[in-house]
């Protein structure tokens, strides 16, 4: 049996989230960091991939998805489809795939991550390997 599908609330994407992210997150790489003269001219940063990643685990933890979850164990075919940059709006769908018993009585999940832009386009696709507790195991 598999739960739901849940659509997470969505976050806008700022020129000062962007410059957060990508000063404590380290990067370094031009492409990450324009120059005074490329922000003079209008060119702002994309979102490191990595950043988006990490935004989408965060709607999903806000969302209530993870609940039940213990543990992220493992993340499979992460696809970064498009350039998110500011301006844009984001939110994910996640499809919990069928869980299978582990020894302990925990249930190993894996879930599919889509983050979606406002018009509805795929900015980034993800399976989520998941150890959660079953729904009447406390907390």
């Amino acid at each position: 049996m598999t739960a739901e599908q849940v659509v997470t609330p969505a976050v806008e994407v700022t020129a000062d989230l962007i410059a957060t992210l990508v000063d404590r997150g380290g990067y370094i790489h031009p492409l990450f960091r324009p120059s005074a003269q490329e922000l003079a001219a209008g060119t702002s940063a994309p979102l490191p991939g990595q950043a988006v990643l990490l935004l989408a685990g965060g709607l999903v933890e806000q969302s209530g998805a993870l609940e039940r979850a213990v543990a992220l164990l493992e993340l499979r075919q992460v696809r970064f489809l498009r350039m998110v940059r500011a301006g844009d709006v984001l939110h994910v769908n996640l499809a919990p795939g069928e869980g299978r018993s582990t020894r302990s009585g925990k249930i190993l999940r894996e879930d599919a991550w889509t983050v979606l832009d406002a018009s509805g386009e795929s900015v980034m696709e993800a399976s989520a390997v998941m150890l959660v507790r079953v729904a009447d195991e406390g907390s």
